[in-house]
């Protein structure tokens, strides 16, 4: 029988990882992606349908198990995700099910509730479904503290509420019911990647990253700069955390501040990271929990597998072009880099992720270093448009 996974949402590098396994794919897209066609193989198959639509999902997904039947159904985005939970609880898959930690991930108030009720992490907070219930936190706990969608992706719609001037001003635009209200926490952000099978966590990197005042990440690195002791900590934090919630399988993106009353988790997600940070760890630690994860679907008997071209260091940084800047030759510390428009697209117009241009990511023999490559090139970028939009890929 075929090796075949479905794949909800899928990204050109995952892509990649799965046809260089050898495995067959169903592409389940919401959108027309050029990319991911271009490098499906006729055994392959790729279908737009509107994953956000769960009914009709199951039914068409129903037609497709059908006739090319599936050992696994999978997403690594936070977008896909949702879908995965619908089609893995409706088709039963013994080698990867993650329908009930990422159900719990994606409810940032569930996972906070039963974080507090063991004591783990805690953190003030309380489930918003009045605006009464919004001015009773700010009473109670005082200020700043943040507010956010108790289900949402990314760093999106994430408020600091400062002064009660500020909370009455949000009352008077916006109904603040189903978001979660926490303490807002001071200190280094940091995120972890880890990857469990049978019940045994694997703590694989931790990452530095860079926010802006907008909760938006601008830059990441590896290794982290923490001091050994801390890390050590950390490591054994995270597997508490995994063991606590009941994470059997898969990779998982844990989001963490380190402050002065403890390490305190942000939030948790059942899948890796983005913004190419699992591409960081590649080059520095020579893991992908992407092909770790295919990898174990496929056997009884798993063991972490390492790619041996490995750097010292390695960062990336996110860019917004003036109009009609490009990038200039970059020299070899430059390992990838991506403009999110194409050729000819006036900038000032067009609408990226995250409202970013784009992304540069370097090498070198510290993570100091490997900034320094990045923001050298982003402040040499050249007048005019490029003429291709892209270097080498990972």
């Amino acid at each position: 029988m075929r090796k075949r996974i479905m794949v909800i949402d899928c990204s050109v590098n995952t892509l990649k990882t799965i046809k260089k396994l050898g495995i067959n794919v169903i592409c389940i897209e919401n959108k027309c992606k050029i990319q991911i066609k271009e490098l499906l193989h006729s055994e392959d198959i790729y279908c737009e349908i509107d994953y956000k639509d769960i009914a009709l999902l199951k039914k068409e997904v129903g037609y497709l198990l059908n006739r090319f039947p599936v050992d696994a159904i999978l997403s690594f985005s936070g977008d896909g995700q949702i879908a995965a939970v619908a089609l893995q609880e409706e088709f039963q898959f013994n080698n990867y099910n993650q329908a009930e930690q990422i159900k719990l991930f994606k409810n940032k108030y569930n996972l906070r509730h039963l974080l507090n009720s063991h004591d783990f992490s805690y953190v003030n907070a309380k489930l918003i479904n009045s605006k009464e219930a919004l001015i009773e936190f700010a009473n109670e706990n005082g200020f700043p503290f943040i507010l956010k969608p108790c289900i949402g992706t990314g760093s999106t719609n994430i408020k600091k509420i400062s002064t009660f001037k500020e909370v009455y001003e949000l009352l008077d635009k916006e109904d603040p019911t189903a978001q979660l209200a926490e303490d807002y926490l001071e200190g280094i952000e940091i995120s972890v990647e880890t990857f469990t099978y049978n019940g045994k966590h694997i703590v694989a990197g931790i990452t530095d990253n860079c926010f802006g005042p907008n909760f938006m990440a601008f830059g990441h690195s590896v290794p982290t700069t923490l001091q050994d002791d801390l890390v050590n900590n950390i490591n054994r934090f995270v597997v508490d955390f995994l063991t606590l919630t009941g994470v059997v399988f898969g990779p998982c993106h844990i989001e963490i501040k380190v402050t002065t009353n403890g390490l305190k988790i942000i939030e948790a997600h059942s899948r890796p990271g983005d913004d190419q940070i699992v591409d960081l760890h590649r080059l520095v630690f020579g893991i992908d929990t992407r092909q770790w994860t295919l990898e174990a679907i496929y056997t009884n008997n798993w063991h972490a597998s390492y790619f041996e071209d490995k750097y010292p260091a390695a960062a990336i940084r996110f860019f917004n072009f003036e109009p009609n800047k490009k990038i200039a030759t970059l020299d070899e510390t430059i390992i990838t880099y991506q403009y999110n428009f194409q050729n000819g697209d006036v900038l000032k117009n067009i609408k990226c992720s995250k409202d970013r241009h784009g992304y540069l990511m370097a090498i070198g023999n510290n993570v100091e270093e490997a900034v320094v490559h990045c923001n050298s090139a982003i402040q040499h970028m050249q007048i005019a448009y490029a003429e291709e939009l892209g270097h080498h890929s990972l």
